[in-house]
This record gives structure tokens, C-alpha cells and sequence, in this order.
């Protein structure tokens, strides 16, 4: 069954709808909410209805191109999506009703003629004036039915436009109306007419989507887009930092939970630094017209699933999930790493025998942590002199790199791949090289454990 996403606020009541189309149903939409529907509950079909403006901003096109070039099928009607569809038509979005074929048309073009102001949710959306189409139509039946004259239509139509749109209501209208000398004997017809048969064109377009998307809803052929999307700086916006996730039945903006590192996660700094040098690297990237190729983004995409043990199809998937990532985003972001390591490669070869030793110590230095590795390093060479003074290669022959390599990573945690690629971005000229200091740290682990034992042993003397 097609899964179906509706705007829906004071044009319906929910219940109402509900009873109409089985759908997933929220709260009128503003700029970002649609965009986030799509990517949170990977919509078939999304019905815009209702939407906000002037408290917050509105349902911007792009969200609504966005959808339709992900093959989601777009319907406006009633309110806000009649506005949309009318303005995004040509592009593939879908208007339905009355109010859409006017604003289709340009006889309506305002977008006052749906305006109103209503309450919150809990309210129900409880709308608190009128909009603009629904007094037009009401004021035309009684026309059309002889309870006022084409001229009282009019003068009360003009009357009504006339008032800003929070304070549009019919007590406020025969109120101005009385002041340019419409008798209060015309006014009460037309009053108890409103209360008796008021024209809700806004309900029955919103009742007439529903019904047109339930009754379409197997039958539906997937959307296609007729357009390139332009994906600019303020569309990366929206999508990047204002664009909803899903946590614990909780809406919460991307832009949030990058604030919420920058406040909460001591290595922050670290990890800005890193992200905005990845970033720079992008741009020289292009600068210098470097294009990776499909196998290093694989070759990446292999190491950090074998990094976080994702191996397995159905831990990636729930990896992607977890992280709000789509295939096409994990895959873009292998890309930029791939991107990284050649240009991290180049610049080795630029440095010869002297690899990455002056840069990763003063990166150490930047963190304070040299003092720490500059004398580890140091005990790790005077337990191999003093255990192991007549130290030799040949002597454990014994020890592949293989061993070497298990046995290092169960004591340090640290993996160690020698492979010929990751040999070179450690900085070690050779596999042989690396085999060697794997040796001298396993012997100096073996000469620190023993020297651990003695001293045990020692204690428990008499």
C-alpha cells in the first residue's frame, strides 16, 4: 500500500479526515517540514493542505521540486497547497479544487483569499477569522439565491477584502459596512443567512484531496520529475541544518545536533577542525581537478565498514538508518574521504623518506600529547636494550607480520593493516620497517610483563 504524508490543519478537522483516508497526518507545514517528510517517512504520496506563514516561514518550491525528483507525488488543494500547486504546476506537482483552479487561472492571485489565523493543536486548529474565498462564496450564494443584490454583493465583497486578514470576520465586516450606509435591515438578512448557510469551499476541497488520493492511491504511477534540481546555498540549508530527524518521537532539527555537540562533547573543537579540513580539502580538490574513481570510494567504504565491524548488509543498513544517511549520502561521503587520502598520498611522496613524521608530531604537540608519546617511546627502547641486548630480526623469525599485527591490536587496541597502501599512510617507508617496530614494541611488552612477575614474585618472598 502506498504510504500517504498530509498538511492538514484548520481546513479539516482530523477526525473527519481520518475517517475519509488512511494517512499519516501533520501539522500544517512550514519551511523544512516537507523536505523532512520526505526524508523521515519516505512518502509515496504527500497531500499539502494546510501551511504556515508570517509566525514562521512558509513551505518554500524547492522542498516540493525536492520531493518530486525523489519520485514522491505531490498534491495541493484547499490552502496552502492550492497556492503551491498553482505556482509549481508546470513542474509536476498536482492542484485538486476549486481555490487551486482559481489561483490556476489568475482570477485569484492574493495570497489573503486563503489566509486566517487559528489556534494551536490543541484546539484542533480552531479557526479564528475568515478566509477571504469561503466570505466571497458565502456573499455569492445569497446573491445567486436573491437574499442581496449584485450591488450589496459587491460592496460587502470589496468591504471584506478591505479588512486585514487576523480581523477578517463577518461581526467586523457588517460592522465597516454599517458605516458607509448599508441599512442594519439588510445587514440581519445577510447575517442569519451566513450563520444558516455559510460556503466552506477551503472544507470541501481539503474532503475532495482526500478522497482524490484514497481513491488513487493503488493505481498512482510513481512521480518523475521533468526538471534538474538547482541545489543552492540556501537549499543546502535547508536541507542540511533545517531539515527534521526522527529521535524517540521527537522532531529535532540537524542544526540542533550539531549544536549539541559544540556544547556537550569535550573533543569538539577536534572534531570541527577535522570536518572543516575535510571540507577545504573538497575545495582544493577541485581546484586541482582531482576526481576520485569509483574503486578508491569502494576501497574507503570497505575500510569504515570493517572499522565499525558493518560488514554484514543488515548492520550497514541499520548503521544508515541510525545516522539519518541515505546510500547516495554514506556513498558522497566516501567519496570525500577517498578524496582525502589521495591527496594525503600525494603529499607523502612529496615529503620522500621523510613521510609524515614532521606533521603528525606537530599535530601532537597541538593536542599536548607529545610529551606523552616521546616518552613511551623512550621506555618502549630501554626494555628492548636491557632484555634484549643482542636484538637481532633473525632471531624471531617466528613472528610473522600476521601474529605481530593480532598480537598488538588484543594489546593495544590499535588495528594494524599492512597492506602496502596503509603501510605507506602510517609513514613507515616499508612493510619491513613496520614488521620491525611491531617486534620491538612486542618485545618490550613481553620484557614489561616479566619484569611484572619478578617483581610479584619478589613481594611474595619470606
Amino acid at each position: 500500500m502506498k504510504k500517504i504524508v498530509i498538511f492538514l490543519g484548520p481546513s479539516l478537522p482530523l477526525a473527519e479526515a481520518k475517517e475519509i483516508l488512511d494517512a499519516i497526518y501533520l501539522p500544517p507545514a512550514k519551511q523544512s517540514d516537507l523536505i523532512s517528510a520526505v526524508t523521515t517517512y519516505k512518502p509515496d504520496i504527500i497531500g499539502l493542505i494546510d501551511g504556515l506563514f508570517m509566525t514562521y516561514p512558509s513551505v518554500w518550491h524547492k522542498e516540493i521540486l525536492y520531493a518530486l525528483e525523489q519520485g514522491v507525488a505531490v498534491y495541493g488543494a484547499s490552502s496552502m497547497g492550492a497556492l503551491r500547486a498553482a505556482e509549481t504546476e508546470a513542474f509536476g506537482m498536482v492542484g485538486v479544487g476549486e481555490i487551486y483552479q482559481l489561483y490556476a487561472s489568475g482570477e485569484l492571485i492574493d495570497d489573503d483569499e486563503v489566509a486566517l489565523v487559528h489556534g494551536l493543536e490543541d484546539t484542533g486548529y480552531r479557526p479564528l477569522s475568515e478566509p477571504m474565498v469561503n466570505v466571497r462564496a458565502t456573499f455569492r450564494r445569497a446573491k445567486d439565491e436573491g437574499v442581496i443584490s449584485k450591488k450589496l454583493f459587491e460592496q460587502l465583497t470589496a468591504i471584506a477584502k478591505s479588512i486585514y486578514f487576523p480581523k477578517r470576520r463577518f461581526p467586523a465586516i457588517f460592522s465597516k459596512a454599517a458605516t458607509v450606509g448599508i441599512s442594519q435591515k439588510e445587514l440581519e438578512g445577510i447575517a442569519n443567512f451566513v450563520k444558516e448557510k455559510y460556503v466552506d469551499i477551503k472544507r470541501q476541497d481539503a474532503v475532495l484531496l482526500l478522497k482524490t488520493l484514497r481513491d488513487l492511491r493503488e493505481s498512482l504511477p510513481q512521480a518523475s520529475s521533468k526538471f534538474d534540481l538547482v541545489k543552492n546555498q540556501f537549499f543546502s540549508s535547508l536541507y542540511y541544518r533545517d531539515r527534521t530527524i526522527q529521535r524517540n518521537d521527537t522532531a529535532v532539527p540537524l542544526g540542533d545536533i550539531a549544536g549539541y555537540a559544540a556544547l556537550h562533547l569535550p573533543d569538539f573543537n577536534d572534531i570541527n577542525l577535522q570536518a572543516s579540513n575535510r571540507a577545504l580539502v573538497q575545495i582544493l580538490a577541485g581546484i586541482l581537478d582531482i576526481k576520485v574513481s569509483q574503486v578508491e570510494v569502494d576501497k574507503e567504504s570497505r575500510r569504515f565498514r570493517s572499522r565499525y565491524t558493518l560488514r554484514e548488509e543488515s548492520a550497514f543498513l541499520e548503521w544508515l538508518e541510525q545516522n539519518d544517511l541515505t546510500l547516495e549520502e554514506f556513498n558522497q561521503l566516501m567519496s570525500e574521504m577517498a578524496c582525502c587520502r589521495r591527496l594525503q598520498n600525494w603529499l607523502f611522496t612529496r615529503k620522500a623518506n621523510e613521510t609524515n613524521t614532521k606533521i603528525v608530531l606537530d599535530e601532537l604537540r597541538l593536542q599536548n600529547r607529545y610529551q606523552e608519546c616521546a616518552e613511551a617511546a623512550a621506555k618502549k627502547e630501554q626494555l628492548v636494550e636491557k632484555y634484549y641486548p643482542d636484538f637481532s630480526e633473525e632471531k624471531y623469525d617466528d613472528l610473522t607480520m600476521a601474529r605481530l599485527a593480532i598480537e598488538h591490536e588484543r594489546s593495544t587496541s590499535c588495528s594494524i593493516s599492512f597492506r602496502e597502501e596503509s603501510v605507506n599512510e602510517a609513514g613507515f617507508l616499508s612493510g619491513d620497517l613496520l614488521k620491525l617496530e611491531l617486534m620491538r614494541s612486542h618485545l618490550a611488552r613481553k620484557a614489561l610483563q616479566n619484569r611484572q612477575k619478578l617483581e610479584r614474585s619478589t613481594e611474595q618472598s619470606p
